[in-house]
């Protein structure tokens, strides 16, 4: 009679399969077992499986730390059907026969599929490259000091240094979760946002500095942000779990709603302090980005004296 007998991991995620054709399985640290694990805390001996009619009956071979029950299955005393599980030492193992129903085969999404695929030198490297020549053209165009590299590189590599922490948290959650780290996946997803974040903030302020409207300021950039951060988690779920399509949407969704929250809670700290200083857009930008047509300098200066002037009258 086959057995299956599974090593479980975190959360009851199963880590190792063995399967034994026979009738007495022997499970221990010792060679001569016919199942061998190799935690400290069982004995070279530990126990045996004895196969029934009804499943299997555990016989404990005189081990140290002896045999706990984790989840019975069956109505007979002393025989354990299909499913059950049991713990010796720090291991926790499952009993599983041959026949034992599994779950029905999930449909890989389209985001599962694409993001498995960035999990190569060949996406990742443009991308970095890309990202590195976007931070650089951006930090040329908006400085307002003399060019000096050795203020540049720090910001530079203090960038990258972010983006791989994030890569590396993901890659860990998928070693403990999935058992699949995808740091080269992870790191081009991050690469791939960072890109869609410099784009769209670009256009925002852009547009805010030919404008000048709160609409396509903090606001709508705010939004875009957390629409932006939505999706990469999704993504970074997808190739760091096994949740469902609606588990990672949940998911992401109470992520960006607790980023919400907490950037409410920030800005009701703030209400009801007065700022001296107007809000409007003080992000330098290059002559050749303005569109839109306006008066010059010298032309507002030279009607400043008729505003105050219509000022003081609607006071009046």
């Amino acid at each position: 009679m086959a057995v299956v007998i599974e090593v479980l991991g975190w959360a009851g995620k199963s880590r190792k399969r063995f399967r034994v054709e026979s009738d007495e399985v022997t499970v221990g640290r010792g060679y001569t077992n016919d199942i061998v694990l190799s935690d400290p805390h069982i004995s070279p001996q530990h126990l045996r499986l004895n196969a029934t009619d009804q499943g299997w009956a555990i016989e404990d071979l005189n081990s140290l730390n002896g045999v706990q029950v984790v989840c019975k299955r069956g109505d007979i005393d002393g025989v354990f059907a299909s499913g059950s599980e049991i713990k010796i030492g720090r291991t926790r193992l499952r009993i599983v026969a041959t026949d034992h129903a599994v779950e029905q085969t999930k449909l890989l999404h389209r985001l599962e599929l694409e993001s498995s695929r960035l999990n190569r030198l060949a996406i990742w490297l443009p991308l970095f490259i890309a990202v590195f020549i976007t931070e650089l053209v951006a930090i040329y165009v908006t400085t307002a000091v003399a060019w000096e590299w050795k203020n540049v590189i720090p910001m530079l590599l203090g960038a990258q240094l972010v983006i791989l922490a994030g890569a590396l948290f993901w890659a860990l959650v998928g070693r403990l979760i999935r058992h699949e780290s995808h740091l080269l996946g992870q790191y081009s997803l991050l690469l791939l946002a960072t890109l869609l974040f410099s784009a769209t903030d670009w256009l925002l302020v852009t547009l805010n500095y030919n404008v000048n409207l709160l609409l396509f300021g903090e606001h709508i950039q705010r939004l875009t942000s957390l629409a932006i951060v939505f999706v990469l988690f999704s993504a970074n779920l997808a190739l760091a779990t096994n949740l469902s399509v609606r588990s990672r949407w949940i998911t992401s969704a109470c992520c960006v709603g607790l980023l919400v929250t907490i950037g409410l809670v920030v800005e009701m700290r703030r209400w009801g302090e007065f700022s001296p200083f107007p809000e409007y857009s003080s992000t330098l930008q290059p002559p050749a980005l303005l569109f839109a047509s306006g008066r010059s300098g010298d032309a507002f200066l030279n009607s400043a004296d008729d505003l105050f002037a219509r000022a003081d009258k609607s006071i009046e």
